[in-house]
């Protein structure tokens, strides 16, 4: 027969067994699909969420030719799309950007400027932030500023019902308001720059970056604006750096559909200065899951040719040649891997669109690209899992060219000895292995080196297997009568049992390398996290008329809150006021508002001028001021405040009260330390860009000091305070303060009941945190993963254990001939599953510990402070690892209990 008749033949029998095997076939569909429909799953979902410029044009440049922002007062330079940008030139001092004709380069764009240079038609699109009254609530939203009605607007907002706005009165809401419970019809009351209007809400529409609300284009203050620019002609690669020496960000449609148009010495450099990651971890995590893949795939190949033993035999005996034997098994994995494959890519890709339908409903704020399903990615998987089911069968399949056919006929098993070389070798690679995936993970090596090495180690692992099944059975002799017979048995059948213990083994691997390198990677960020206040308080910003009103809200919503007030020195409040309601944080505007002449007070060092001292002198010379031109300020507060923050001892307490200063000191730095400090009191002048000019000192004043060093976990916040005084303090030296902040606490900590009663009635202008400690969802999400890759350890042990119970019906029979009870049978059983499960469990735990701790280096190192510590760190969650090695097995072995049933099998006598 030829090759091809006889690759024909097999692969009929291969599907006409599949058929007629249908529940052993569903089986090995579970070991060889479920991986692939995991990864399908995932890979629609993180290649929707994972959206590239290109799939965010339209709702990015809607049907325009190009959006346009101001970015900086200096020359840029871009990458293609405009995600990357930086300062022109990357090293050295950045050049100040060209002055557009008619526009000055720090005053804020505007729509005929940029035309001038343009040319087309340009059209703003705006962002404001403000706030909406729902009835005794008054959440913040943001507003997106688009005229829907304009073509250039089409795909950044799309109508669902009602009509787009005609005038600024007039709103549409979006899925992200109303999850905030924005009503979709009636009037609503919008507080924007501490101005309430009334407007009426018209329609219902999408918003691409979660915004609440869309409105025409606003051009007051706190509107963050950019341009979008509507002409026929595409802007071009020399366009695009024509606008970065205005100091402008271009996202280009021509662009991001042609990036390799783009060129330039510099862009390489921009590239790899943003580019960041290990490809060594992820090329790692891909390794673990092809290899989980294939493993998985083992039990059943090894187990279907076990029970095709006796039509094996048969094929020999009619004159079957022993490639015609290897090629029936492999054509068995290429019917059932293509079956399985397909069935995996069919329902993976569904569940992975409810699970973007699911997260998009439960956070309509987060940004998604369109859709996105990979047909050749699909393809792929398929072509993955049936060369997956041929590479776990090539064993099986080679192992059944050899068989004895006397032996088979007569039912005859026999276990085959363990090569001494093979577990030597298998050492040698394993360790070989290891040291070279954690040097080529610790050094950022290649990573083809990192996946060579990630494979060699499973496969060095793999080697040892049967002679560490071998051993078992010379280790059962003191176990009880059920797990020695369970032990013994797959002791016996170790070519059968070793597929399954390596499918264990290898889940139990990457689950272990991916909880190590995630508790790590947590308790590094956790060892180098700073809080912004003390835990459990938090504080408020804004200016002091809003100030007053958080004060009345903390009192009314939250009653157990308490506030106290940090100040300035200085005289002026309306100045303040006038400041907040002409800036805001988020506005893209580069108009500086210059200081007024105020009263402040400046430390003078020794040796030094007060006017050296106010911001304007050398380093040495800068103590804490007022001015807010140096590094550290003169704060007023309570002595609690500033207990909490910086841990002052009792008697540093009672000084403060009784008048003096607290002098914070950086132990890094070396300061004087003395009893003494003088201030300098008096008025200072600012130019228009807000340097002081001028410090006309009116009085000197000595005061009694007491110093305490910032440590490594001081919050945040204090590392901005040089000098505190009490209220009563700055009362006695007759100077004038303005509120600056509020420090709001709990005596028994703020809640997240009392944040949220208080932060959604704020009023505008102002901010709340509350300092809860760092918080991570690492530790949930490790978790999940243990749970789903616990499960799926189990459902292989489950089915190597069923597979095995079909292949061992001749030895239960045998033992219920010689009397052994249905009870005993079933502890056989399940003490068979514990001990698959537990040695796989435990050959992955030692496995998937060197690619775990290889992990450590890049993850918790790529973020040290040396404020805070040094070093890698390793955190190992041996209580959720014991749980998956030590739980499972139980776990298997009582499900595997249950399932046997009562009733003996038939014993076949067979008389030669």
């Amino acid at each position: 027969m030829s090759w091809w008749g006889s690759w024909r033949l097999m692969l009929r029998l291969a599907h006409r067994d599949a058929r007629r095997q249908w529940g052993r076939s569903l089986l090995v569909a579970l070991l060889v699909g479920l991986p692939v429909m995991v990864v399908a799953a995932g890979g629609t979902l993180l290649f929707t969420r994972d959206a590239t410029q290109r799939e965010l044009l339209s709702s990015t440049v809607g049907s325009s030719q190009a959006r346009v922002k101001q970015a900086t007062t200096y020359r840029t330079i871009q990458n293609a799309d405009g995600s990357i940008e930086a300062p022109f030139p990357l090293t050295g001092t950045p050049q100040r950007a060209i002055a557009i004709p008619g526009a000055a380069v720090d005053k804020p764009l505007t729509p005929a400027a940029l035309q001038s240079v343009t040319g087309g038609h340009v059209v703003p699109i705006t962002r404001t932030d403000a706030r909406v009254t729902l009835g005794e609530r008054r959440p913040s939203v943001t507003i997106l500023g688009a005229d829907g009605r304009a073509t250039a607007y089409h795909g950044i907002t799309a109508l669902k019902s009602g009509r787009w706005p005609t005038g600024p009165n007039e709103v549409v809401v979006t899925p992200a308001g109303r999850r905030l419970g924005i009503p979709t019809s009636g009037t609503l009351t919008l507080s924007v720059n501490g101005v309430s209007e009334q407007v009426r809400v018209v329609g219902q529409a999408t918003s691409p970056r979660g915004q609440a609300l869309v409105a025409l284009p606003r051009s007051e203050a706190m509107v963050s604006t950019e341009y979008l620019l509507d002409r026929r002609t595409p802007v071009t690669w020399a366009e695009v750096q024509h606008l970065n020496a205005y100091g402008l960000v271009v996202i280009s449609r021509h662009m991001v559909l042609h990036p390799g148009t783009a060129t330039g010495p510099e862009l390489a450099e921009l590239q790899k200065m943003n580019g960041g990651g290990n490809n060594s971890l992820v090329t790692l995590v891909l390794t673990g899951l092809v290899v989980l893949t294939v493993l998985m795939a083992g039990p059943a190949f090894t187990a279907t040719a076990q029970r095709q033993r006796h039509a094996l035999g048969q094929v020999g005996s009619n004159g079957g040649t022993a490639a015609m034997l290897r090629r029936y098994v492999l054509a068995r994995a290429i019917v059932l891997g293509a079956l399985s494959a397909t069935l995996g890519v069919l329902i993976g890709a569904p569940l992975g669109i409810l699970a973007v339908k699911i997260v998009q409903r439960w956070r309509p704020d987060s940004v998604w690209g369109p859709l996105d399903l990979r047909w050749s990615y699909g393809l792929g998987l398929i072509l993955v899992g049936v060369l997956t089911s041929l590479v776990s069968a090539m064993i099986p399949a080679v192992a059944a060219s050899r068989i004895s056919l006397i032996q088979v006929l007569r039912g005859q098993v026999s276990a085959r000895r363990a090569r001494a070389g093979w577990p030597v070798l298998g050492l040698v690679i394993a360790v070989v292995a290891s040291i070279v995936l954690i040097a080529s993970i610790k050094g950022g090596g290649s990573e083809i080196r990192a996946a060579a090495a990630g494979f060699a180690l499973f496969a060095g692992a793999v080697m040892c297997l049967p002679w560490l099944l071998s051993m078992l059975g010379h280790l059962a002799g003191r176990l009880p009568i059920a797990t020695r017979l369970a032990t013994r048995d797959v002791s016996r059948q170790r070519g059968r049992a070793a597929s399954g213990v390596a499918a264990i083994m290898a889940s139990v691997a990457v689950m272990t390398a991916l909880a190590i390198s995630g508790t790590s990677d947590d308790s590094q960020e956790r060892r180098d996290y700073i809080p912004i206040t003390p835990i459990g308080e938090g504080y408020a910003s804004g200016p002091p008329s809003a100030l007053r009103e958080i004060q009345q809200i903390a009192h009314v919503r939250a009653p157990s809150v308490r506030t106290d007030v940090i100040s300035d020195i200085g005289d002026d409040a309306a100045e303040r006021e006038k400041s907040f309601a002409q800036s805001n944080e988020s506005a893209s505007t580069l108009t500086i508002i210059a200081p007024q002449a105020r009263l402040a007070m400046a430390q003078v060092q020794p040796g030094c001028t007060p006017r050296q001292s106010v911001g304007n002198g050398s380093p040495s010379c800068r103590g804490a001021s007022s001015t807010g031109m140096t590094e550290r300020s003169i704060s007023v507060m309570p002595a609690r405040v500033a207990d909490s923050y910086l841990g002052l001892s009792s008697e540093q307490i009672r000084e403060l009260d009784d008048g003096a200063v607290l002098a914070v000191h950086d132990p890094r730095t070396s300061q004087p330390y003395p009893a003494k400090m003088t201030f300098a009191i008096g008025r200072t002048a600012f130019d228009t860009v807000g340097d002081v000019t001028s410090f006309t000192v009116t009085r000197q004043v000595q005061m009694p000091a007491i110093h305490v060093n910032a440590t490594a976990r001081t919050p945040n916040l204090a590392l901005g305070w040089g000098v505190i005084m009490t209220p009563a303090t700055a009362a006695r030296l007759k100077v004038p303060t303005t509120a600056s902040s509020l420090a709001v606490w709990a005596p028994g900590g703020v809640t997240s009941a009392d944040e949220a009663a208080m932060a959604d009635r704020l009023p505008d202008h102002s901010n709340l945190s509350i300092e809860h400690g760092y918080t991570s969802e690492t530790t949930k999400v490790i978790r999940i993963m243990l749970i789903c890759l616990g499960l799926i350890t189990l459902l292989v042990t489950l089915i190597s254990t069923a597979l095995t119970q079909a292949e061992s019906k001749p030895d239960q029979a045998t033992l219920s001939a010689i009397g052994a009870s249905s009870r005993l049978r079933r502890r056989v059983a399940g003490a068979q599953a514990g001990v698959i499960a537990l040695v796989g469990g435990l050959v992955g735990l030692v496995e998937g510990t060197v690619p775990g701790v290889a992990a450590t280096y890049p993850l918790t190192e790529s973020h040290l402070s040396d404020s805070v510590g040094a070093g890698s760190v390793l955190k190992i969650p041996w209580l959720e690892l014991a749980g998956v090695v030590v739980g499972v097995p139980l776990l298997a072995a009582v499900l595997a209990t249950l399932a046997v049933r009562s009733r003996p099998p038939s014993l076949t006598r067979r008389i030669d």
